[in-house]
């Protein structure tokens, strides 16, 4: 099908018509209104047969009369590649195109025939030729559903270089929200951003921080489960809408009793608590090299966002082990004094020695030690650093057999339960701790979505306490901020171990 300068007016007329009737500002409209307006148009159905029975590419006499032409994935590939000549011809100095066609009146031999074209390939062409497209500009979930596509792999990367590349469109803007999404459409080429972006500009302030796009927040957030120790182990995730969370828990429960005939019914009544769990501002600061951050490449995007996630990662497990509560921080595992704790030294030498060095009978014993409480079996593991781990894959049997290292290495159990290695849990004058619980036990709350902003000039200290300018290293400190919170649904559900031996 050949377009004629008739129908292309026709459809053009038509959308923009369209756009203004919707009430889009003329002078605002963007070629990305315009392919969205054009996906509109498909789904509604309202074309006609664009050549008929008549030659094609000879044009009707009642063209441009109120007909609108066939609207078609083909007609739209054509439309896409007339519009890219147009820019390509614009951007050209003038005069160019004429120097280098030959003139006909010259006497020129006419120009061979061009192979037909190869088909245009749109990066996000599927946003446009989708149902799921609206005439407000945005696609329905179409970040979501290229996901739910992927593998578990793809996922993560696109996951993190999306949200990278987010993070990079906020420091490339200072933070302006209608910035933001001119950085991601014409530095990145990327209008999928570009309308979050945007639709995030009709609903957040841009004062006092920044709010990384929902539908990418969301994701990140997602991502942080496999990253953290207690969300991988089964901990839950609660919302507080309003900063504050109370959430009932039944202490004790009824019993059935035997009775003899004709005897009072024995009484007994549940007895209730409450875990209250209010906002805890947790915060990240993250130096990033400013080469890094100009970069276009996704890849580097996918560094990006795997930095920021990794520190927010490690701050929730942080506060779930570490927290010592009140009102800027959780209430930490091991702060918590209603939770067991046990002295190894002090249960005797069958399951550790006096000096704290375990033996192969302790995990059993640390795990009847919550099981004797009626736990539930639903998510049961361990907890510990990595040198409790290579300890435990160091001991040998009566004949030299390693006990549980077969075990570890393939099924990343230890005495047929899963456990996790964080080295948050620190080695102190050669002694640690473990965990073990039943981790669905654990509640993390969380408000409202994580929140991102950058600064050029900031300062920052590192692990040795020297004061570092960002500015003079060429770099751009990163500051990324979630509001959570920490409980227990059953104190019961969990016991930590003090006065481990490790070798390191």
């Amino acid at each position: 099908m050949k377009l004629t300068q008739e129908q292309l007016a026709a459809l053009i007329a038509q959308v923009f018509a369209n756009l203004i009737a919707a009430g889009k500002d003329p002078s605002a409209i963007t070629q990305d209104d315009i392919m969205v307006e054009v996906s509109a148009i498909i789904d509604e159905g309202d074309a006609g047969d664009p050549a008929g029975s008549e030659e094609e590419g000879a044009p009707k006499e009642d063209e441009g009369k109120g007909k609108d032409p066939a609207i078609t994935p083909e007609f739209i590939t054509q439309v896409l590649e007339a519009l890219k000549a147009c820019q390509k011809t614009a951007g050209e100095p003038a005069g160019q195109k004429d120097a280098e066609e030959p003139s006909a009146q010259k006497g020129a031999a006419p120009a061979a025939t061009p192979a037909p074209a190869a088909p245009a390939q749109r990066k996000y062409s599927r946003l446009f030729l989708s149902t799921g497209a609206s005439r407000d500009g945005g696609a329905a979930s179409s970040f979501k559903t290229r996901i739910v596509s992927m593998s578990a792999p793809e996922q993560r990367k696109t996951v993190y270089g999306m949200f990278g590349r987010a993070v990079k469109c906020i420091h490339a803007s200072g933070g302006e929200v209608e910035r933001a999404a001119y950085v991601a459409e014409h530095k990145f080429g990327d209008a999928e951003m570009a309308r979050e972006f945007k639709a995030l500009a009709a609903t957040q302030p841009t004062h006092g921080g920044y709010l990384v796009p929902e539908v990418y927040a969301d994701e990140i957030i997602e991502l942080l489960y496999p990253s953290t120790v207690i969300y991988d182990l089964g901990a839950r995730r609660l919302g507080m809408d309003h900063g504050n969370l109370n959430i009932p828990k039944l202490k004790t429960g009824t019993r059935a009793m035997f009775a003899g005939e004709n005897r009072k019914i024995p009484k007994t009544a549940p007895k209730f608590g409450n875990i209250r769990l209010s906002s805890k501002k947790l915060t990240a600061l993250i130096p990033m090299s400013n080469d890094l951050l100009r970069s276009t490449n996704f890849d580097n995007d996918v560094i990006v966002g795997q930095d920021v996630t990794k520190q927010m990662a490690l701050g929730v497990d942080w506060g779930a082990f570490q927290g010592t509560g009140g009102e800027f921080q959780p209430l930490g595992l091991f702060n918590n004094k209603a939770v067991q704790n046990i002295n190894v030294a002090e249960i005797g030498t069958s399951y550790a020695g006096t000096d704290g060095v375990l033996t192969a009978m302790f995990p059993n014993y640390l795990v009847a030690a919550v099981l004797k409480n009626n736990v539930y079996a639903d998510a049961l593991g361990f907890v510990f650093n990595t040198s409790v781990e290579q300890f435990f894959k160091s001991i040998r049997d009566n004949t030299g057999g390693f006990i549980f290292a077969e075990e570890m290495n393939k099924q990343h159990t230890l005495a047929g339960y899963p456990y996790r290695t964080t080295n948050l849990i620190e080695t102190v004058s050669g002694k640690t701790k473990i965990a073990f619980g039943n981790w669905n036990d654990l509640i993390i709350g969380e408000q409202g979505a994580l929140e991102i902003e950058t600064s050029r000039e900031g300062s920052w200290t590192d692990e040795a306490g020297n004061l570092v300018s960002a500015f003079e290293n060429d770099q751009t400190l990163i500051r990324a901020i979630d509001n959570v919170d920490v409980g227990l649904r059953h104190d019961e559900s969990f016991v930590v171990a003090t006065g481990v031996a490790v070798p390191v």
